[in-house]
């Protein structure tokens, strides 16, 4: 109990915060004054882009597509406060100073305070420049239908940042990387939560609350920007100092905290500035993990990782958003779209600081890439052709699927192959090589050969025996190591880093050594199969040699006639082409063998001067397989044979009796001479 309280308590309290925080943000969110027109700015100028169905804008006959001039207490044209594109600008940090940043808290404040007091005149211009008032009766709580997609997918991003955090600090709870990774999480809460809170208003907010919510977007961001530094300062390698981290936080923190509380003049000095100062000491961080990493294909996998998440994530960020405002100029995409780059970074992050399957991710992190650079190519190509060659949006947006298709997709697979180091490996080769080992004179040879096979799939660093009997590929090390089983009983095998040490094993290679077994064991038992195939034969032959040629070629040596003889070698040289040709031979009628055996026979016995006495009146006219035509052929053959060479008698008797009943298949052969037979006692005696 103590160890799964133990686990739940990071996991428990880092995933209440962010509920806690999207309660809070809602409520202030739903809790506004709402008049239900949407509003873009369109110049320096506010206008109404488009009335939500029953809402008190609809209800008063609002126009869609009409100017808004200025808010007032209703009757009271002195109070009116005049609206401008500023009102609407969806980041407050993108104003020049704070002295401007407080005006717009201001001017929010006021018209909010003015739509919560009650029925407000709203100053419309339509295109003409001509003038109406039109009086509107706000209602007292925005409707949660009204929300934005951006709303709830900001508010999405620092929940699952958070909860990934508790994740991994419940499971890494001793390492320093997983806590600053959390930290970094509860500066993406903060930055994220408060961005949905202002950038997704209906126009007005109440200052303060407006401003904490600027300060707290602000301090976040700078809090995500520590975690971060200090989490590629101590992995997947601490090469720095102790001290180093704790200077970070104190140098940024300090920043921060100034950040939080507007003690400088303009934004840029306070966010923009460190931001991108963070991010230049991220990328710093990275660069000497790359040489605190060489000769540790673990912790490198983890940096490719780690730096494709950042690049895609953070990077992606600082470039679209930050980067610009610091030189003057308006961000590329919305700040509320952006936030989701964030969730790669987590998604790749969390793997790779917990360890668990990083190294199946790598090769997702490379396909990832791959997705990404198509994706960047197909915007690329859209916007040159709609902006540069100034083609209509719908074909050059089918123009650049094309292209994407036809000249980035082919050359995608090669690239892969490229930066991983990887070789394919032909089915036909695969075959080839597996029946070379299959096939191979000895273990050594087929151990020399099997090695070959894993050099040519995974290019390991090394390759050695196990140290301990292997019955399945195993991963070991974390990916570092594989043990594999020999083939064929030959020594079992370990590898260690793959690709020359330039990525880990994965479950895919666990699957690959898994296959390359099973079709070696299939050659294994093919190459079995046809040897014991040719022992059974080879038994065979040599069974028909001694029980059936042999008796041909005795009775040539027993004749004393040159023609007699020659014909005994002849049949029996017959028989030993049948026998060789035709092991297999079709069913044959058994009185017809029979009558055969027995001519055959006689003869034999003849050239001894032994008489035959051959009864097979009971045989009924039924057709043998090979098996009884070859077994009825040696025992008659044999036993004559040892009558002409051992018994010295004048009479052999040869006797066939059918089983009773209705099956009649079991035969009865009886062969028996009146010779001087064999002394059994003394045989036994010896």
């Amino acid at each position: 109990m103590y160890r799964l309280n133990r686990f739940n308590t990071p996991l428990l309290v880092l995933g209440l915060l962010p509920l806690f925080s999207i309660a809070v943000i809602v409520a202030l969110a739903l809790r506004q004054p709402w008049i239900g027109a949407a509003l873009v700015a369109e110049g320096q100028a506010v206008a109404i882009a488009s009335i939500a169905d029953d809402s008190p804008a609809a209800r008063a006959g609002m126009p869609a597509g009409a100017t808004l001039r200025a808010i007032g207490p209703a009757g009271d044209p002195t109070g009116r406060v005049p609206l401008d594109a500023v009102d609407l600008i969806e980041e407050p940090d993108g104003l020049a100073t704070y002295a401007a940043m407080k005006a717009l808290f201001a001017r929010q404040g006021a018209l909010n305070a003015m739509l919560r007091a009650g029925p407000v005149d709203v100053v419309l211009a339509d295109t003409f420049g001509t003038e109406q008032v039109v009086s509107v009766a706000p209602a007292a709580d925005r409707p949660a239908s009204d929300m934005p997609f951006t709303f709830w997918m900001q508010l999405t991003v620092g929940l699952v940042a958070m909860l990934l955090c508790g994740w991994v600090v419940a499971i890494r709870r001793a390492e320093a990387a997983a806590i600053y990774l959390a930290v970094s999480g509860v500066g993406l809460m903060m930055s994220s939560h408060a961005a949905a809170l202002y950038s997704s208003r209906s126009l007005p907010l109440p200052e303060t609350v407006f401003a904490w919510a600027s300060a707290f977007n602000s301090a976040g961001a700078l809090i995500f920007g520590i975690g971060m530094v200090n989490l590629f300062v101590v992995y997947p390698a601490r090469y720095l100092p102790r001290w180093v981290p704790w200077a970070v936080t104190a140098v940024f923190g300090t920043w921060a905290a100034l950040s939080f509380l507007r003690l400088l003049p303009t934004p840029d000095l306070l966010i923009h500035l460190p931001t991108v100062t963070l991010m230049t000491c991220i990328l710093i961080a990275v660069a000497g993990q790359v040489f605190a990493t060489r000769g540790k294909p673990h912790d490198r996998a983890a940096l490719r990782w780690f730096g494709l998440s950042v690049t895609i994530g953070a990077g992606g960020f600082v470039s679209l958003i930050a980067l610009p405002q610091v030189f003057g100029l308006q961000p590329q995409i919305s700040q509320s779209w952006a936030f989701a780059l964030f969730l790669l970074i987590y998604a790749g992050l969390v793997l790779g600081v917990a360890r668990y399957r990083l190294f199946d991710l790598e090769f997702w992190a490379l396909r990832a890439l791959f997705y990404a650079g198509g994706v960047l190519m197909l915007l690329a190509l859209d916007a040159l052709l709609v902006l540069v060659v100034s083609m209509e949006r719908v074909p050059a947006l089918s123009v650049s699927l094309l292209a994407v298709a036809f000249l980035y997709l082919p050359f995608r697979d090669a690239l892969g192959r490229l930066l991983s180091g990887r070789k394919p490996t032909s089915t036909a080769e695969l075959f080839d090589m597996l029946s070379g080992i299959a096939l191979s004179a000895n273990r050594d040879a087929q151990k020399a050969r099997f090695t070959e096979l894993l050099n040519r799939l995974f290019r390991p660093l090394n390759i050695s025996d196990a140290p301990a009997p292997v019955d399945v590929p195993t991963l070991r090390d974390n990916g570092g190591t594989m043990d594999v089983p020999g083939l064929d009983g030959a020594t079992d095998l370990r590898m260690q880093w793959p690709q020359r040490g330039r990525r880990l094993f994965s479950a895919d290679d666990v699957q690959r050594v898994a296959h390359v077994l099973a079709l070696g064991a299939q050659f294994v038992e093919r190459r079995r199969a046809f040897e014991a195939g040719a022992l059974q034969e080879r038994a065979r032959i040599n069974r028909d040699m001694h029980d059936n040629v042999g008796i041909q070629l005795l009775g040539a040596l027993h004749s004393a006639e040159a023609a007699r003889k020659d014909q005994l070698i002849r049949q029996a040289m017959t028989d030993l082409r049948d026998m060789v040709s035709n092991g297999g031979s079709g069913p044959v009628e058994l009185t017809a063998l029979l009558a055969d055996l027995r001519a055959e026979l006689s003869e034999h016995l003849a050239t001894a001067d032994i008489a035959l006495d051959w009864n097979d009146t009971a045989v009924p006219p039924v057709s043998v397989g090979h098996p009884a035509v070859h077994a009825i052929r040696s025992v008659l053959r044999e036993g004559i044979s040892n009558i002409l060479r051992h018994s010295g008698a004048t009479r052999a008797e040869v006797r066939f009796d059918m089983a009773g009943g209705a099956a009649r298949d079991r035969l009865t052969l009886t062969v028996a001479d009146n010779g001087r037979g064999l002394d059994l006692t003394g045989d036994v005696a010896q």
